[in-house]
């Protein structure tokens, strides 16, 4: 069996998405059979970064017009040269490749997002538009698979696609995400916290609107107030001006540490060195960080959200991220709980144990048989 994996390009810069393409082909490489895999990459046209002033007030440029004429041109005319018994598009922005394969051999991994869920958190104009028209490929797939219950729950009810044809496959966590040595914890904690801090609380992720960024600075805010020292850790992306504004509102600056970007590898230590990894997010697909930190033994505090009831089970502790007191409370019970964080620490590492991405590949290639197989 012949099956074609479409890559996002890799000017996009989808983190998780890559992180997902990674592990699933190492793992589907790992396995006995007679499964061909051939990768498929395409790299943007190069074109310039001028601006270009855009309608409803944001700006746009030649760079990403270039990422967007290259996802519906340069990529549909290199599939021409691909011969596959299966393709799997690996992520659903890019649903709209079904439009030039034959949609019986055609799967899709849908990440979540659908164009109903996505406007409530992104600005209705071309972005938009073209997630709709990939949307509308990604519903032409002969199969689908959804990273969770909850993404599954978006297509079938919200938009009436076959339930037997899609596949609930949950992500793996890479093995690099586990226990770190004391001495690299008190390391990283001793470069982090500075002198009278006692907590570190770790955030990872960027910092869009869906992310809810703006309440975890609110409930840290809450929490210097109340005199814990604390320190918080973001790391994945920078403030924005409102953002910025409610840092600067609470006087909590000096008490917060931005960095950008980390390679995955590097991030176990961070994760360790944490006392409580704070994951409020409105809107996910899935969610891996939550596995990430689980993996890594530190308690997890996150939204009270039926997604994240299925990823974490009863490994977290679960708080209303729309309210910033709530949020603070919960953090707060971590930190000055030994017991409730020890035996979240164990229950994650538990629970992280069933995300493997060998189970991924398997399950993974399930569905390859099943579209060989005409299922």
């Amino acid at each position: 069996m012949r099956v074609a994996l479409l890559r996002v390009m890799p000017q996009e810069r989808f983190r998780s998405i890559e992180v997902y393409s990674d592990r699933l082909i190492g793992g589907l490489r790992s396995l006995d059979g007679d499964l061909e895999i051939v990768e498929v990459r395409v790299q943007a046209w190069k074109w310039g970064d001028l601006g270009v002033r855009m309608p409803y007030g944001r700006r746009a440029s030649l760079h990403t017009l270039g990422i967007y004429l290259s996802r519906w041109v340069k990529y549909p005319l290199a599939l021409r040269r691909v011969q596959a018994d299966v393709y799997h598009v690996l992520d659903n922005s890019y649903g709209h490749l079904a439009f030039f394969l034959d949609p019986k051999r055609t799967v899709v991994t849908s990440h979540g997002g659908t164009p109903r869920t996505w406007r409530d958190w992104n600005p209705e104009g071309p972005a938009m538009w073209i997630f709709d028209l990939a949307f509308k490929g990604t519903l032409r797939a002969g199969h689908i698979i959804a990273v969770s219950e909850y993404a599954k729950g978006e297509l079938v009810e919200d938009y009436g696609y076959p339930a037997d044809r899609v596949r609930v496959v949950h992500h793996g966590v890479d093995p690099v995400f586990r226990p770190q040595p004391e001495s690299v914890v008190r390391e990283r904690r001793g470069r982090l916290l500075a002198p009278g801090e006692r907590y570190l609380i770790l955030h990872v992720g960027h910092s869009a609107r869906r992310k809810n960024v703006e309440m975890l600075y609110e409930a840290f805010g809450l929490l210097r107030e109340r005199g814990v020292p604390a320190r918080l850790v973001r790391v994945g992306g920078n403030p924005t001006p409102e953002q910025a504004a409610i840092i600067r509102h609470h006087g909590i600056g000096s008490f917060v540490t931005h960095i950008p970007h980390v390679d995955n590898r590097d991030l176990p230590p961070f994760y360790a060195a944490a006392d409580v990894f704070v994951f409020p997010s409105l809107y996910e697909g899935f969610g891996i960080p939550l596995i990430e930190a689980m993996a890594c033994g530190t308690p997890v505090v996150c939204s009270d959200w039926a997604l994240f009831h299925e990823v974490c089970g009863n490994a977290a502790l679960f708080a209303d991220p729309r309210d910033a007191r709530l949020l603070s409370d919960a953090i707060l019970d971590v930190l000055e709980g030994p017991e409730l964080a020890r035996r979240l620490s164990e229950l994650g590492l538990e629970r992280a144990r069933a995300f493997t991405w060998e189970r991924t590949a398997r399950e993974t290639l399930e569905v390859y048989r099943g579209v060989v197989d005409g299922g």
